[in-house]
């Protein structure tokens, strides 16, 4: 019978964190660009990328986290906050990294 065995739910307690995670993120990200003063769209349309950008790093900061010997909830944590920097910070510390890693070498 399919609900007495162990193994049917096994799907879900693995799926479990990555929603967790991403009702996290889209809620806090939806929350503080309103708070901030934006309208609905763009409250929107940053929480979904700052979720879509959480879940994908959520493996490789987990990964981190273990090498070395910290709480996996700290990944978790990790990411919940680069939701509440939003995608605009995101943006600039990427483009500031641009500058010094590639930008030096493109100016002539």
């Amino acid at each position: 019978m399919l609900n007495r065995d162990p193994n049917s739910w096994h799907w879900l307690v693995n799926i479990l964190p990555y929603l967790l995670l991403s009702a996290a993120t889209f809620a806090v990200g939806f929350i503080t660009v309103l708070h901030n003063g934006g309208p609905w769209t763009k409250a929107l349309m940053s929480a979904t990328v700052g979720t879509i950008l959480s879940v994908s790093l959520y493996p490789v900061l987990l990964w981190v986290a273990i090498q070395y010997q910290l709480p996996g909830v700290s990944a978790f944590s990790v990411c919940v906050f680069l939701a509440i920097m939003g995608v605009e910070w995101i943006r600039n510390k990427a483009d500031d990294l641009y500058e010094v890693v590639i930008g030096r070498w493109r100016k002539k």
